[in-house]
């Protein structure tokens, strides 16, 4: 089964993705604090990895490249989900390594085709 973290410090936004995978017949994990998003990755190895941008003292930027730096994790997957739909952010997204960019708000069928791109990948 696929394990998806979602990184978000909204607990609302993380527990309506974790019970949509769920529904998919994914396993999907929320982290709403940024700051021990690395270990949790480090730790779990999940499939894919949600990450938010926005976030209180690290954002989602700072995330991506210590995952994107560490041999062991930098191959998972990571797809950045934000409410910021400017061309520059999301190109800023795939130039520091993010595999996908999906705004916030983009209906839940098509974040599942996505984000299933990855996990089949892994498995």
């Amino acid at each position: 089964m696929a394990n998806i973290l979602i990184v978000d410090d909204q607990p609302e936004v993380c527990d309506v993705l974790r019970r949509l995978f769920k529904v998919s017949g994914w396993s999907a994990d929320c982290i709403t604090d940024p700051k021990s998003v690395y270990d949790t990755v480090r730790q779990r190895r999940p499939d894919v990895v949600m990450l938010d941008i926005m976030m209180p003292e690290l954002d989602g930027f700072g995330i991506l490249g210590a995952i994107r730096n560490d041999p062991e994790v930098r191959t998972i997957p990571v797809v950045m989900y934000s409410a910021l739909d400017d061309e520059k952010t999301v190109d800023r997204a795939l130039g520091a390594g993010a595999d996908d960019y999906i705004v916030k708000g983009t209906p839940f069928r098509q974040i599942k085709e996505r984000v299933g791109l990855y996990v089949n990948q892994q498995h």
